[in-house]
């Protein structure tokens, strides 16, 4: 009982213990061991107690610092519950302090949506090998909710080997008057520049009077003119190297980070309802945009007064749609489109942000954005249209809602063998290749889908001919799903005016001519082709090659065989804000192809015959294990 109280006091209470014992015990060396072991406990623990205080010194130093720090600063765990923040944060939310505290959530301070997307995304990256290409902050505009300002944004993750323990890192910098600052040194560079131009204009215009008149000496006034000439000459040259570089200066002055357009038209809502003025609403899904918010909402609010003028106290939607490498910002009225000239003379209105005069024109040029008005699609109503620019996180975030078209297996590759009769033993090296794709409605075209774009490239000898190419956005006569639309981007508005598929495919057989067709999961686009021959009057009866097929044949004992999959197992450089357009998808699929050429090579298959033969046994086995699974 001693010993084993005395061992309990060495683990439990003092590691430095002695156990008294009789010297004619017959514990042997176990007490030597116990004594061993308190030693090396009392050791650890003193190592821990000088961690723990250099842990702590370590703290202190860092709170010290973040409290100093001019930009606002909030540390958030998985939930979104805050464990720090500095006086800069206090100062940013001094009118939200109610809700600004140790294990509150961000969500009461900040818009939701973006903080908690961000995070997300932030998750995808570090989780996904090769997720994202840059692991470092995510930067995005997020609206305050209790104060009539945007925010920039940049968050960074901590990540734990849970989820659940991650922690960011967020700053908050007030973009308003930040970005205001910016444009008022670039408004004064510009109004410096103009008025120098003014004079040297008129000692150029002068420097040629003399030239043309002859009232001194020809020798004396031809120097002295010349001189004046090639000195004012070279003040322009450098007038005008100035003036670039101000442009430039001015162009990255205008910071444009990554916002949501619900949390732009939540922060436009709370400015008009501020001061009693219209009420807008948005509608359809939020998408994510690069722009300067701050600015964008001024051009917004602007062009809300002026369209209520033009059309009366009418209620306006906002609504954002996926268009053609654009997202398309539409303001929605019942009633009449404004006109052109109207909407034109708006971009000479010139409005005040934060001091500073800017145009409503300069907006809308640094967001590479011309504005329209024109009827929509419901009739009865009317819109105005901004065409801003995607985020690449709109397809970075969330990779996985993005659907791969199912495999076919109700098409067989060998169709045309009959009638390919000495081409099935040319090499594959020496034949020419049409490599295609097709964006549609849907997944089904035997029940109604359509082809709305269709694109091709061709390779000879072995080389994409980037100057042989086809593409064409078709008008399908029915409305384009909005699940589709998400997907690559593809609106109604975009193909309203657009030909239909009965006259584009015979421009789409004659570009082929007898070239080999090369698709990925070809019989899913051949057979949107198929089904309408007869409609259109065409018979696409040339040898296809699958790169799914052939991936299969080269690599079964890999399970992943998506294009995405393909690209990146050969190096195939894949540009994301391309993925899911047709012109996209078939230039990887080229590339693709063309690093499946020489391992088709490398394994004996040299001609059109024998890769048609390993296309059609991967068709049989794949249709075989589909039938086993079902």
């Amino acid at each position: 009982m001693h010993v084993t109280r005395s061992v309990a006091i060495i683990a439990n209470a003092d590691p430095a213990h002695e156990i008294q014992l009789d010297p004619d015990h017959l514990l042997g060396e176990l007490p030597e061991s116990a004594r061993q072991v308190g030693t090396a406990l009392l050791q650890a623990r003193r190592q821990v107690r000088e961690a723990l205080s250099n842990h702590v010194e370590g703290m202190e130093r860092l709170e010290r610092v973040i409290k100093h720090l001019n930009v606002g600063l909030i540390v958030i765990n998985a939930d979104a519950g805050i464990v720090l923040y500095n006086v800069a944060a206090q100062n940013l939310f001094r009118n939200q302090m109610d809700v600004l505290g140790l294990g509150r959530s961000i969500y009461d301070l900040c818009a939701r949506t973006p903080l908690e997307t961000t995070m997300e995304f932030l998750n995808r990256c570090h989780a996904v090998p090769g997720g994202c290409a840059d692991k470092g902050d995510a930067r995005f505009f997020c609206a305050s909710l209790h104060e009539d300002v945007m925010l920039d944004c940049a968050m960074s993750l901590f990540p734990s080997r849970q989820a659940e323990q991650n922690y960011y890192l967020i700053t908050f910098e007030e973009a308003t008057r930040r970005v205001s600052g910016l444009r008022r040194s670039d408004r004064l560079m510009r109004h410096a520049l103009e008025n120098i131009r003014g004079p040297v204009a008129n000692l150029r215009a002068a420097a040629e009077t003399l030239m043309d008149h002859g009232d001194m000496e020809l020798e004396a006034r031809e120097r002295f003119v010349q001189v004046m000439h090639d000195e004012v000459g070279e003040l322009s040259v450098r007038l005008d190297s100035i003036a670039t570089e101000a442009d430039t200066l001015a162009a990255e002055h205008w910071v444009l980070n990554d916002v949501l357009t619900s949390d732009l038209i939540d922060a436009l809502a709370r400015r008009l309802e501020r001061d009693n003025r219209a009420q807008v609403r948005l509608v359809g899904e939020p998408l994510w945009i690069q722009a300067d918010a701050p600015a964008l909402l001024l051009a917004l609010e602007t062009m809300l007064g002026r369209i209520r003028a033009q059309v009366g106290a009418v209620p306006i939607e906002i609504e954002a749609l996926m268009g053609n490498h654009r997202i398309y910002l539409d303001l929605i009225w019942p009633g009449m489109p404004i006109s052109a000239t109207e909407v034109e003379s708006w971009h000479r209105i010139t409005l005040e942000d934060g001091g500073a005069v800017i145009r409503l024109e300069e907006i809308l040029e640094r967001h590479g954005c011309e504005v329209w008005s024109q009827p929509h699609r419901q009739a009865g109503f009317a819109m105005l249209r901004l065409p801003l620019a995607p985020s690449p996180r709109q397809w970075q975030f969330p990779v996985q809602e993005i659907p791969e078209r199912p495999e076919f297996y109700d098409f067989s590759l060998m169709n045309a063998f009959d009638s390919l009769g000495t081409r099935l033993a040319m090499p594959l090296s020496g034949l020419s290749y049409v490599v295609f794709d097709s964006e549609t409605t849907g997944l089904q075209p035997s029940r109604g889908d359509e082809i709305i774009s269709l694109a091709g490239v061709r390779i000879v000898n072995g080389r994409v001919l980037l100057g042989e190419r086809f593409e064409r956005l078709i008008n399908p006569r029915r409305p384009i799903p909005l699940e589709s639309i998400r997907i690559h981007g593809i609106t109604d508005a975009d193909v309203q005016d657009k030909p239909t598929i009965e006259e584009v495919l015979p421009q789409f057989k004659a570009f082929i001519g007898d070239a080999v067709l090369v698709a990925h999961n070809a019989a899913f686009d051949m057979r949107f082709l198929q089904l309408k021959e007869e409609s259109c009057r065409v018979r696409f009866d040339n040898p296809v090659l699958d790169t799914l097929l052939l991936s299969v044949y080269l690599h079964d004992e890999v399970t992943d065989h998506t294009l995405d999959a393909i690209a990146e197992r050969l190096g195939v450089d894949v540009q994301s804000h391309l993925r899911h357009t047709a012109m996209g998808d078939a230039m990887v699929t080229a590339e693709v192809f063309l690093k499946l050429l020489e391992l088709m090579k490398a394994k004996g298959i040299s001609t059109l015959g024998l890769a048609m033969q390993a296309s059609d046994s991967m068709v049989r086995i794949r249709r075989q294990q589909a039938e086993a699974n079902y």
